[in-house]
């Protein structure tokens, strides 16, 4: 959904928009002149806002860096509350996040390759990353326990919520690797192969 869209409350089309600049700036600044190096001040300055509206709108300084990570992860979220789910759950949730993949801005591949390359350069935020997808995963087990009217503890949601995240990593981190120079649907086509060989993988044997 764009901020711009007018069936959104005006408050929230503004709080949509301070969280977007906020993220920008975090991001060309943290490029330039390193995560570490980046203060909270300059980084409020460059936005034009205040400090408590940076708090109201990021818990830490590790969550606007990546932004456009939890865009994704949001989105994934959401639309698997939403989904009524028919067929194998594994196939439900490749869909669902391709969906989710598909349906953001055209803006969010660049943003995305440069909130990864960052995340190398600094094991704060790829301990918030990883956190951050521990998470979505616990979420996701929870929701397909729920939906599936399994038990407490049964132990398939949270592989299947975890496989999907690990296919995810594994497509992304080609998909950046070449610079995204294919576009968005070979970050897709890559997911589906890596959801392709899941099944051949758990059989590997010696």
């Amino acid at each position: 959904m764009s901020i711009d869209d007018r069936a959104v409350p005006l408050r929230e089309r503004k709080r949509l928009r301070t969280r977007r600049t906020l993220a920008d700036a975090a991001l060309r600044l943290f490029t330039e002149k390193g995560f570490a190096a980046t203060t909270i001040e300059e980084l409020v300055d460059a936005a034009e806002v205040s400090r408590s509206t940076f708090f109201r709108t990021f818990p830490t300084k590790e969550a606007v860096a990546v932004e456009a990570e939890n865009e994704l992860w949001t989105g994934y979220l959401d639309a698997l509350t939403d989904r009524e789910l028919t067929g194998p759950v594994l196939t439900a949730l490749r869909d669902i996040l391709t969906d989710t993949a598909t349906a953001l801005p055209p803006d969010w591949d660049q943003r995305y390759i440069a909130t990864r390359r960052l995340i190398l350069t600094a094991p704060s935020l790829l301990g918030h990353v990883d956190y951050t997808r521990s998470g979505v995963e616990t979420q996701v087990a929870q929701q397909l326990t729920t939906k599936l009217a399994l038990p407490d503890g049964d132990l398939r949601p949270r592989i299947l919520a975890e496989l999907t995240t690990t296919a995810w990593s594994i497509a992304g981190r080609g998909w950046v690797a070449t610079d995204g120079t294919a576009g968005r649907p070979d970050l897709l086509e890559r997911l589906h192969e890596a959801f392709a060989a899941l099944p051949a993988a758990l059989r590997l044997s010696t």
